[in-house]
C-alpha cells in the first residue's frame, strides 16, 4: 500500500515538474501576437496550426480542464461552419457561416486571453506591468478587469441555478420557447450584479492601497525564464512565417 502511495506521489511530482509557469509579460506578448495572426492569417490551415500551438501551450502549462472546454467549444464552432456550408440554403447559410467564421477568427485571442486570466494572479499582473513602466492609469483598469471577469462568471453560475428552479433553461432552446422571460432572467440579475461587483472591487482596491505612489512589492517571483523565451520564439516565428507567406 505504501509503495502504491509512493508511486502516485512520484507521478504527481513528475507531472508538476513537466508543467511551466510563464511570466505575465510573456502571456501578454503572446496575446498581441494572436491579434496579429488573426489579421494576417493566409489560410484556414494556418489558423488550425496556430490553434494547435495554443493547445500545446495549455498542455505545457498544465491547464487541462480549461483546455478541454476551449477545445470543445472550438470544435463546435468549426462544426457549425462546416455543416452550414454543406446543408443550409441561401440566407441561412450566409448567416450561420458568417457568424461561425467571425467566432473562429477571434478564437486564438479568446483562448490566450482565457489563459492569461486563468493563470495570472492580480499581484503578479500589476508587478509585471509596473516593471514594463506603464502608468497606473493603465495598470489599475487592467487589474480590476482581471478580477472582475471571474466574479461575473461565478454570479452567472448562480443565475443559471436560479433559472432552473423556475423552469427556465439558459440556452438557445429556452430562448426560443420563452424569449422575454429568458432575457429578463439573464440581463436584469447580471446588470445588478455587475454594478454591485464594480463598487465592491473599487472599495477593496482602495483599501489595499492600489493608489499608493510607492513601488509595489510582490511575494510571487515575476521574472523571465527559459520557458518564456522558448514560447516567445516559437509563436513569433510562426506569426512571422504567416507574414512571409
Amino acid at each position: 500500500m505504501r509503495e502504491k502511495t509512493g508511486t502516485v506521489g512520484q507521478s504527481v511530482a513528475t507531472a508538476a515538474m513537466l508543467t511551466v509557469k510563464l511570466d505575465p509579460r510573456t502571456k501578454m506578448y503572446l496575446l498581441l501576437l494572436a491579434n496579429a495572426a488573426v489579421f494576417l492569417s493566409p489560410s484556414l490551415e494556418y489558423e488550425l496550426l496556430f490553434m494547435a500551438l495554443i493547445f500545446l501551450l495549455y498542455l505545457w502549462m498544465g491547464m487541462y480542464s480549461l483546455l478541454f472546454k476551449i477545445l470543445l467549444s472550438y470544435s463546435f464552432v468549426m462544426a457549425v461552419q462546416l455543416l452550414s456550408e454543406r446543408f443550409l440554403p441561401g440566407v441561412w447559410q450566409l448567416m450561420f457561416v458568417s457568424f461561425a467564421m467571425f467566432i473562429r477568427k477571434i478564437y486564438p485571442c479568446i483562448a490566450l486571453g482565457s489563459l492569461l486570466i486563468g493563470t495570472t494572479k492580480i499581484n503578479e499582473f500589476m508587478t509585471a506591468l509596473t516593471r514594463i513602466g506603464l502608468s497606473k492609469k493603465i495598470i489599475i483598469p487592467f487589474a480590476v478587469m482581471l478580477r472582475y471577469l471571474p466574479v461575473i462568471g461565478e454570479d452567472w453560475r448562480y443565475i443559471k441555478d436560479a433559472m432552473k428552479l423556475r423552469g427556465i433553461t439558459p440556452s438557445m432552446l429556452g430562448f426560443i420557447r420563452r424569449p422575454l422571460m429568458t432575457v429578463e432572467c439573464i440581463y436584469v440579475p447580471l446588470m445588478m450584479a455587475a454594478s454591485k461587483i464594480a463598487d465592491e472591487l473599487a472599495v477593496a482596491s482602495i483599501t489595499r492601497g492600489i493608489e499608493n505612489p510607492k513601488q509595489r512589492t510582490c511575494y510571487e517571483r515575476v521574472s523571465f525564464q527559459f520557458s518564456d523565451v522558448l514560447a516567445a520564439i516559437v509563436f513569433t516565428s510562426y506569426v512571422a512565417a504567416g507574414v512571409w507567406i
